[in-house]
């Protein structure tokens, strides 16, 4: 493979590992607004108070508050002490058992959520990961209340996968295991990291990256669990190899955390080290300012089981203190926050501000809140995909392409699926095509790959497919209706997009050389699948357009920019390795912009392991 294709599959890789590995996340925090807001909404702040023992005052009233925002006394308009000490305050049942009843409990005011974030990429395999994996597993067993909801991650988990348990001795035996794999980089875990290894120069770097998207989305997806306080305990040495654009990136992590109301413990599993100076005693400066900035305190001790109890101990009880700013410009711009309390001895913890919104999000996140629901285009794109419980024999792929100036090409490709026991499985398809009355097609295809193709004019076309087992029995029956446009009265417009799927690189290369290869008319893929998408733009203004491509999550949100290639003559090719996807439920949406038009198609794919 030449160089400057396999430096974009790794670039590719890293980049969808980074955006992709939380989509669920990110598509539960598209709608919703931040959790602190301006104009007429009031400003959320959790505020802690400890007294010189780390044990919690409860005994405070809003009268012993003063809180600042950008130096000015704001007057507070809403007060209340939650008390959350992880013992049951009513009979439910404390065994989580799924993970919606997991997300009903997170909700509850009076439970507490922890996440144990283990940074397995920047944590040394021996000294440093032993001392933390067996302090960790203490603490697991010995700090939680009752009812605390505690979840465990490292780099590699989808936000998808996160289990809410209450099962402690269960949660610590899957501590027990933890390793440290800073500067270890085979065997790889996953198909992930053998994406990673394809560039050894770049692997640091696209762990970083990893490593701080993958915190993100942890951190969203505990804002879209409740707005109450949340917790991430995060081990690590070092956030890696960031370069120039480590302050960049812990700054959006920690306006993330501050948005979703959730403070960051940053964890050295190194202890203290002698001969270090400076902050937080030899933590990473980014680390410690991580922690500081989203009102939790970087953890540097020989004692970690010790430290983290008291920051179980923190979340036992915080004062919940509202209040309408005096400046409601929404201007985007960053308002420092600082809240004192009139007694003496005591420390106080809280966010240290938040982000004012823009009219422009405000507005978004108003129509979104309104619509509550997909666009029609990403809801109909997805409802392509075949149900997992469908009784189908066969997966079908129709497109067009222009014939001639007033002609369409139509192409049918299909694939059978697993059938039960009881049925054969698809062996052919036959295929009419009608137009108005008309038959224009007949054709049956067995199965060997090359499809079936007729030209069509403009207007409606019904296709009735016909699927047969071997023995040439009917099995499936299906009608679809098909427009057709007209080429020569198209401004611009996308032919349907045609994908390929490679599982390996002999396959890929194959494919690659095939000037038109048959379509895969599947839509379900592996992790391990590359796909290779073709297409062109038509139309009296398809010379001059641009052509861009995305990665759409579940809920609409864009994802990823994908990069695409344009060899010439309106046409485009889109390179895709899965190895970084997460499973799920993905878009590709295709654009095409020329001076007085913008089109767009999509292309829906499941990703099962």
């Amino acid at each position: 493979m030449p160089r400057r294709s396999l430096l974009a599959c790794v670039w590719i890789a890293g980049l969808l590992t980074a955006l992709v590995h939380g989509q669920d996340a990110a598509e539960q925090e598209q709608p919703r607004p931040p959790v602190f807001r301006t104009g007429t909404d009031v400003v959320r702040v959790d505020v802690s108070v400890i007294d010189k023992s780390g044990a919690p005052v409860r005994s405070l009233t809003a009268q012993d508050f003063e809180l600042r925002e950008n130096g000015e006394v704001q007057a507070i308009t809403s007060f209340k002490l939650v008390d959350a000490t992880g013992e049951p305050t009513d009979d439910l049942s404390l065994p989580i058992r799924s993970p919606q009843h997991a997300a009903t409990e997170a909700a509850r005011d009076d439970v507490r959520v922890f996440l144990l974030f283990w940074d397995e990429y920047h944590i040394e395999q021996f000294t440093s990961a032993m001392r933390a994996r067996d302090q960790l597993t203490r603490f697991v067993l010995e700090a939680f209340g009752p009812t605390d909801l505690v979840a465990l991650m490292d780099q590699l988990t989808p936000v998808s996968a996160l289990q809410f348990s209450r099962d402690r001795r269960a949660l610590a035996d899957r501590v027990h295991v933890l390793k440290g794999r800073r500067g270890i980089y085979i065997p790889a875990r996953s198909a992930v990291e053998e994406a990673h290894l394809r560039n050894a120069q770049d692997v640091d770097r696209i762990r970083a990256q990893v490593t701080t998207s993958a915190l993100k989305s942890a951190i969203m997806h505990l804002g879209s669990l409740r707005q109450g306080r949340k917790a991430v305990i995060f081990v690590s040495e070092s956030l890696g190899r960031l370069g120039q654009d480590g302050p960049r990136i812990v700054s959006d992590l920690i306006r993330t955390a501050n948005d979703n109301n959730t403070a960051v413990y940053t964890v050295d599993p190194r202890g203290l080290q002698a001969g270090t100076g400076g902050f937080a005693s030899g933590m990473s400066s980014l680390l410690a300012s991580l922690a500081g900035a989203t009102g939790a305190e970087p953890i540097v001790s020989n004692d970690i089981t010790g430290a983290l109890r008291r920051v179980v101990s923190t979340a036992s009880a915080f004062y919940l203190i509202g209040y309408a700013p005096s400046d409601g410009q929404l201007d985007g711009k960053f308002r420092e926050i600082k809240v004192r309390v009139r007694q003496p001895g005591v420390e106080v913890r809280a966010r240290n501000g938040y982000w004012a919104p823009r009219a422009a999000d405000v507005a978004r996140a108003r129509a979104l809140a309104a619509a509550a629901a997909m666009p029609s285009p990403v809801s109909t794109a997805f409802s392509e995909l075949t149900p997992d419980n469908s009784r189908r024999a066969a997966e079908f792929w129709v497109g067009m392409a222009p014939e001639t100036d007033h002609r369409m090409n139509v192409t049918l490709a299909w694939r059978a699926r697993d059938t039960p026991e009881e049925r054969g499985g698809a062996a052919a398809v036959a295929l009419i095509a009608k137009s108005d009355g008309q038959t224009v097609f007949e054709g049956r295809d067995e199965g060997v790959g090359s499809g079936l193709a007729f030209a069509a004019g403009p207007g409606l076309v019904e296709l009735d497919l016909t699927v047969f087992d071997a023995d040439g029995e009917v099995i499936d029956r299906e009608q679809r209706d098909v427009q057709v446009p007209n080429p020569a009265d198209t401004t611009l417009a996308l032919s349907t997009p045609v994908v390929s799927r490679a599982r390996n690189p002999a396959e890929f290369r194959t494919l690659s050389a095939e000037p038109l290869p048959t379509p895969f008319a599947g839509r379900d893929f592996s992790r391990l699948d590359r796909l290779l998408v073709r297409g062109t733009t038509y139309g009296v203004e398809s010379a001059a357009a641009q052509i861009t491509a995305q990665l759409v999550g579940r809920g609409g949100a864009t994802l990823a920019e994908l990069p695409v290639r344009s060899p010439g003559r309106g046409q485009y090719v889109l390179d895709l390795p899965l190895s970084s996807l997460a499973t799920g439920e993905f878009l590709i949406a295709i654009a095409a912009r020329s001076p007085s038009e913008r089109v767009e198609t999509f292309i829906p794919l499941r990703i099962r392991r």
